[in-house]
This record gives C-alpha cells, sequence and structure tokens, in this order.
C-alpha cells in the first residue's frame, strides 16, 4: 500500500471505462474509493455491442505516451484480472490510397513522418509498401497503395472490459452504487464537500471528488466555473454498423484508412462491425436509432477497402451512446479554479476507449501525490481560457 494513499478518501462520479479504471488503480493503491454511476456500469459510452479499437495509429500527437502506456496496461491486466478484459492484440492498419489530386510524394512524406514520430513517442510502427500490405491484409482492395502498421493496436470488448474493472475494483475494497444519479455539487469555500443524488440523498465528497460522467459532466461544472473557464465541447453519438460475413472472409487487423472515416474490425464469432467517425443526429435525450445516410457513407468507404463486403447483409445498427468531444478532439483533464479538490476528465472526442488506462493511471497519480503529472499538461482545460 502507498503512504501516499493510505486512508485517502476518493469519490468517483461515473462508472464507464474510465471510472472502473480509476476506481481499480486507487483501490489497489490503499484509498478508500466509492464509485457513483446513474444507470448501470457500461451503460454510457463504454457500453453498447462490439469491440472498440485499442490503437495508437494515426492519434493526436499529443496522446501518443498516454495511448503507449495505455497499450502496456491492456496486455497486463487482461493477464492478471481473473477472466481478462476482453483484449485482443490483433494489430492496426492505417491503409492508404492515393486520392484524385493528392500528390503522390507528399503523401509519402506524410506518411513517413507519422511513423517516425509514433516511434520516437514509444508506438512501434512500420510503413508498408502495398506488397507487404496485402501480404498481412489478402482481402484489402487493389488499389490501396499501402498502410502504417502498428503491432500492439488492438481490440477489446468495451462492456465486458468495464464491468470487469470494476469487480476487480469492489474485489480490493471499492464501493460500487449503480442507480445513482449526481445531480449537484455541494461546496463550501474552495472544497466540494458532498454530492446530491436525484433522490434527494447527499454523499460526503472525501478528500478528492473525480467527475467521470462523460456526458453529464456539462451540467454538474456549470453552477461551479468561473466565466472564464470556457470549456468548448458537445455532445455527439457515433455509429456502429454490423454486417454478416457470408463467405467467411477473414479480416486480420483492426483497420483505418487515412482518407476515409473508417474503422473495420472483425468480431470473435466473423461479424464485420464498420464504425470510424460518421455519428448520427440526437436531440435533448439522445437518439436511439441510426442514420441511413451515416450507414451509407460508412459502408461505401468500408466496400471501397475491403471489396467482399459488397456481399454482405445488414446485422444490426447501433447509434445509441453519447459522447462528449472537445474542439480541438483530445480530451480535457483537470480541476475547477475555484474547487480544489475536484478533477474532472472527459471529452474523449469518440476515441478514448483506447487511451482509458494510460489516463487513469496519471489520473491515480495526481489523486495519491497531490501534483498533476507533466504528462498531463496538453490536456489540460487550461489550453482554452488564454494567457489571464
Amino acid at each position: 500500500m502507498s503512504v501516499a494513499a493510505s486512508g485517502k478518501e476518493v469519490l468517483i462520479v461515473g462508472g464507464g471505462i474510465y471510472g472502473a479504471s480509476l476506481a481499480y488503480d486507487l483501490a489497489t493503491a490503499g484509498c478508500k474509493v466509492t464509485l457513483l454511476e446513474a444507470g448501470e456500469i457500461s451503460g454510457g459510452a463504454s457500453g453498447g455491442l462490439g469491440e472498440r479499437g485499442v490503437r495508437a495509429s494515426n492519434r493526436d500527437i499529443r496522446e501518443l505516451p498516454i495511448v503507449a502506456l495505455a497499450q502496456q496496461r491492456w496486455a497486463k491486466l487482461q493477464a492478471e484480472i481473473d477472466g481478462g478484459v476482453g483484449y485482443r492484440r490483433v494489430g492496426g492498419l492505417q491503409v492508404f490510397d492515393i486520392p484524385y489530386g493528392q500528390r503522390h510524394s507528399e503523401v509519402i512524406g506524410e506518411l513517413e513522418a507519422r511513423v517516425a514520430v509514433q516511434k520516437a513517442l514509444g508506438v512501434p510502427s512500420r510503413l508498408l509498401s502495398r506488397e507487404e500490405a496485402l501480404a498481412i491484409e489478402p482481402e484489402l482492395s487493389p488499389s490501396i497503395r499501402g498502410a502504417i502498421h502498428c503491432p500492439n493496436d488492438g481490440v477489446a470488448d468495451h462492456g465486458f472490459a468495464t464491468r470487469q474493472l470494476a469487480k476487480a475494483a469492489q474485489l480490493r475494497g471499492a464501493t460500487i452504487r449503480t442507480s445513482a444519479k449526481v445531480t449537484e455539487i455541494l461546496c463550501e469555500k474552495d472544497r466540494a464537500v458532498a454530492v446530491k443524488l436525484a433522490d434527494g440523498e447527499t454523499i460526503a465528497a472525501g478528500d478528492e471528488l473525480v467527475l467521470l460522467a462523460n456526458t453529464g459532466i456539462p451540467s454538474l461544472l456549470r453552477p461551479i466555473l468561473r466565466a472564464d473557464e470556457t470549456l468548448p465541447v458537445w455532445t455527439i453519438i457515433p455509429q456502429m454498423l454490423f454486417v454478416t460475413n457470408p463467405e467467411k472472409r477473414v479480416i486480420n487487423h483492426l483497420t483505418g484508412h487515412k482518407f476515409r472515416k473508417l474503422s473495420v474490425k472483425q468480431l470473435v464469432d466473423g461479424t464485420i462491425m464498420i464504425s470510424g467517425g460518421w455519428g448520427v443526429d440526437h436531440g435533448e435525450g439522445g437518439r436511439l436509432h441510426g442514420s441511413l445516410a451515416a450507414g451509407a457513407l460508412n459502408i461505401g468507404d468500408a466496400v471501397a477497402t475491403f471489396p467482399f463486403l459488397d456481399g454482405s447483409e445488414f446485422l444490426e445498427v447501433d447509434g445509441s451512446r453519447l459522447e462528449s468531444c472537445a474542439i480541438d478532439h483530445i480530451p480535457v483533464i483537470g480541476r475547477p479554479a475555484a474547487v480544489a479538490n475536484l478533477l474532472y476528465g472527459f471529452a474523449w472526442s469518440g476515441h478514448g476507449f483506447a487511451i482509458s488506462l494510460g489516463f487513469a493511471k496519471y489520473l491515480a497519480d495526481w489523486i495519491i501525490h497531490g501534483e498533476e503529472p507533466g504528462e498531463l499538461a496538453s490536456f489540460s482545460p487550461r489550453r482554452f481560457w488564454g494567457a489571464g
């Protein structure tokens, strides 16, 4: 048990992959942890059908050290936690062609630069020729000119992983309460002292209050933030499509495309999952079904990359998981100026699952040792607030 962590009480709001993994890390370190979830564990963006990519390829370079750490931890926890966390290291490809109007030398130059920076920041990467890409992914379209290969990329069953981490946290002493929707943060002077639930119950905040409730965070923070604490964040709903694989073809890697909004993965049962950026419109309460237009765009991109998918049939579409997105498409992690013992993290921008275990480690370090890790500086909300 860490001396710094011994006896520290932490209240976490949000039972997705971030809340569950942080609860696990803090409980393992000896903290007294309580986690509150408005619905059920993995009931938000961390749940749903299929698998999520655990990729470093084509990340914002500010995220690369975090995702490199996260990938190490995914493999470690898969081995350590009883029953695993549903993680499979299948490797990743970001394939490319040369679209009309693009210069071959510029495309190759950018990809070579991408490989160099990924390797420098801890992500094994290699630029493959067309022949090399087709050798390891034979079902790719003949139009593909090559790919960046990241052997440490993989996939994980996001709902299963979240529930497994929550269960492991409980085994280490964490208290987890579901159907416990937080509606208000109660403060005295410069500290959060409690949270109020929808049913009127109040729960003490302890030494640290951590908000990881994703799209629920802005409404909780609004009464606390100063006028100049701008958080340029909005809500999105990524759409995921599932299609059959009647010819039993094999897609070996988590596959994205340099010039298309695309992520293709083959699930354990052979089903093909297509996602990667086309979203669904939504209103105040979200939208619980898909978009034909978004689906058509996604299918078109998928078939252009893997032509055999043209013979597939629809199985299911999921457009039900609200996600938060920041203006620069990287997370927002920090403290409000007026509340010293409150931490928040959100705006995962549709790709936060992969990097969750890296961020959880640094959040745990911050809570235990009391100092903001330098690795999180790029994600501070201070980047939006100007020099003043």
